[in-house]
């Protein structure tokens, strides 16, 4: 699994898992990785692997693709301990040099979806607060929560869960941090 270390903004420290297929890096909603500043393009560059490499792509951004400071003309190999820099944040390719294997049940066309798996362990890790700071790498809409009134009606636990289906893996993050941040807010009414 290709993990980054990311080296600024309010996650600085925590370690980004992506899945072993290719992935898109940008401000737009379908983007896998969404950085949401001004300096990143809608589609800012993509992760490729081939041959069991590990490639950045530029998409033509705006303000350029970065590997260790040189800008990524067309594309450019990444290795454990290389920078990646797309627009203001900075992420390191953690782990031992290794070959990166594509699954075999992958069409070239189209991207396997996440498993629920896949995308909690990306969230897993827990944010303080006070470290929030422009750049964010995800927004949640006023207009996607919901009223406080039906949240505190809602029962603590449910006995079962609709799946729902999701456009992009952005989507699908931006619905699980809402849920996340729903139930701190449930907990910290309850508390008080």
């Amino acid at each position: 699994m290709t993990k980054f270390i990311i080296q600024s903004g309010k996650y600085k420290g925590k370690t980004l898992k992506l899945p072993e297929r290719n992935i898109t890096i940008g401000r737009e909603l379908d983007c896998d990785v969404r950085v949401s500043d001004p300096d990143v393009s809608r589609r800012h560059c993509e992760l490729q692997i081939r041959d069991g490499q590990l490639y950045v792509v530029d998409q033509n951004s705006q303000n350029g693709t970065f590997v260790n400071d040189k800008p990524v003309k067309t594309e450019s190999p990444l290795h454990p301990g290389d920078h990646l820099r797309v627009g203001p944040m900075l992420f390191e390719l953690a782990g031992k040099r290794k070959a990166i294997a594509k699954p075999a049940n992958l069409n070239p066309d189209k991207s396997a979806p996440l498993s629920d798996d896949e995308i909690s362990t990306w969230l897993s890790e827990e944010t303080d607060e006070a470290e929030a700071a422009s750049g964010d790498t995800t927004i949640i809409h006023a207009s996607q929560l919901p009223a406080s009134e039906t949240t505190a009606a809602k029962p603590a636990a449910t006995a079962y869960r609709v799946k729902k289906e999701f456009h992009s893996v952005a989507e699908e993050a931006a619905e699980i941090i809402k849920q996340h941040w729903e139930r701190i807010a449930r907990e910290q009414q309850e508390s008080q």
